[in-house]
């Protein structure tokens, strides 16, 4: 099976600048693929004085470089790029007293024939869509999120309460992060979509409506009608999605 892969980004309505980043490694080699997969990654950076676009930026490289020099399993080597992005981001805000503080979330996703891996930190999320339902593979790292998971909210008070963007866990903020990182349950089977988004898309369009635009047969189209959905609903902040289809 091949897979097909386009992103789109967007500042969105509202935002000076767009502090989102994403990257997609797709190796040329057979062998290479063969081997290591195809790695898509998507970054929502925060922090004053550029710093969240500073971050998200530095996340996703050091993330891509590690990645490329690794020799282990996808997973562990999944994880250890996160590590040493968070490690490369909080090196920078220490010698930068400006950008002291600045962050960002992180989410990867390795494809390699019909297996998926993913590693994720922050409020970003990665979904899998197969037969039209989305079904998310990370869960959000963030107050009104752990709120729902332990009972005091429901996921629609969740979606309009004005905590909802107090995210509890990013890369580059601490010396150390935890990454969650899992091997997806069950084989990836043709016409699966994986679908990565930063939070002004998935803040603004429900998993119903991704699923349906995430099927459609052009994954450039599903891109385009995801980022223009969230522009039409106000656009509050940056808007950045990449999905790819599991094709023969």
């Amino acid at each position: 099976m091949d897979i097909q892969v386009q992103a789109a980004t967007d500042i969105g309505l509202r935002r000076p600048q767009n502090e989102d980043h994403f990257a997609l490694w797709l190796p040329a080699e057979p062998a290479v693929r063969s081997r290591r997969g195809v790695l898509l990654v998507i970054a929502d950076g925060m922090g004053g004085a550029r710093a969240g676009e500073v971050a998200s930026h530095m996340a996703v490289q050091r993330l891509l470089e590690v990645w490329r020099q690794g020799r282990s399993e996808p997973l562990e080597d999944l994880r250890h790029a996160v590590e040493a992005a968070n490690r490369a981001v909080h090196a920078e805000g220490l010698s930068h007293p400006e950008r002291q503080g600045m962050g960002t979330t992180l989410t990867a996703l390795v494809v390699r024939g019909t297996e998926g891996f993913v590693a994720h930190v922050g409020d970003s999320r990665a979904w899998l869509v197969r037969d039209a339902r989305a079904r998310q593979l990370t869960m959000d790292h963030t107050l009104v999120a752990q709120l729902v998971r332990d009972g005091h909210l429901t996921p629609e008070e969740a979606r309009v309460d004005p905590r909802r963007n107090v995210v509890t866990r990013s890369v580059g903020v601490a010396a150390e992060v935890r990454v969650d990182a899992a091997r997806l349950a069950e084989p990836l089977r043709e016409g699966d979509v994986l679908l990565l988004s930063t939070d002004g898309l998935h803040g603004l369009v429900g998993d119903e409506e991704l699923a349906a635009l995430a099927s459609l047969p052009d994954v450039g189209a599903a891109c385009d009608r995801l980022v223009a959905l969230a522009r039409e609903r106000g656009g509050p902040d940056n808007i950045t999605v990449v999905v790819a289809r599991i094709v023969p």
